[in-house]
């Protein structure tokens, strides 16, 4: 009687660290399955009915420190070249796209996130598909969309593949104001990013695809005539 209230904690405390567990791996899984998605709507209007694999595998990191003079610019993690971990790297959570590993060391890594002034990725409109490139200048910007552009409030923008770095089909965020034209040929387009990342404790690091990427590209262009 006297043991029972211990055991009932101790029973407790392993049930938290089993669900946890469970957690972590539906939310690989989940990417994964978002990503194999993404690769099998390319493959649906092919005559070719040869099977094909996607080598996506998500690695978890924990944050462990912040940046001070750029608190939401850079994040390090608790892994590094020990845990295959390698730079340009994307990092991202159920939610979205992160950044990507700017460094690496032994049992560290670094990642630059969309909040790092200066960073740029290749993007789409899912909605409209148009293109343009996501950076953060002062505000996070969908760049480059011309002025007779037809986009709307709310519409979700996403990578959009053309990138040995990014997969296609990570969301990055949604557009919540479009500005007047500020010259003949493009107009700000402003984006709230679809992960918080002063909220963040962990994020996932997507293992092999920039080197699969590289390797399918010289592929490609060996074969053509």
């Amino acid at each position: 009687m006297v043991l029972y209230p211990l055991r009932s904690i101790f029973a407790y405390v392993k049930y938290l660290n089993i669900s946890e567990r469970k957690i972590h791996r539906l939310e690989q899984e989940l990417q994964r399955m978002r990503l194999q998605n993404v690769e099998l709507r390319k493959h649906i209007p092919m005559d070719s009915v040869e099977p094909f694999t996607t080598p996506y595998e998500l690695l978890k990191a924990h944050i462990i420190g912040r940046d001070p003079t750029n608190i939401n610019g850079y994040l390090y993690v608790d892994k590094g070249i020990s845990s295959g971990i390698m730079v340009d790297q994307p990092a991202l959570t159920t939610d979205g796209l992160v950044g990507k590993i700017q460094y690496v060391g032994e049992h560290y890594s670094i990642v630059e996130t969309l909040e790092h002034e200066g960073s740029a990725i290749s993007a789409l409109d899912i909605h409209t598909g148009i293109h343009g490139i996501v950076r953060k200048n002062t505000h996070l910007l969908f760049d480059f969309i011309r002025a007779d552009d037809s986009i709307s409030i709310n519409d979700s923008v996403y990578t959009s593949g053309m990138s040995e770095i990014f997969p296609e089909g990570i969301l990055i965020g949604r557009i919540t104001y479009i500005g007047e034209p500020n010259d003949p040929f493009f107009k700000p387009v402003y984006l709230t990013p679809a992960v918080r990342i002063n909220r963040l404790t962990y994020l996932y690091v997507l293992l092999g695809y920039r080197t699969d990427a590289i390797e399918l590209n010289i592929q490609t262009l060996e074969t053509s005539p």
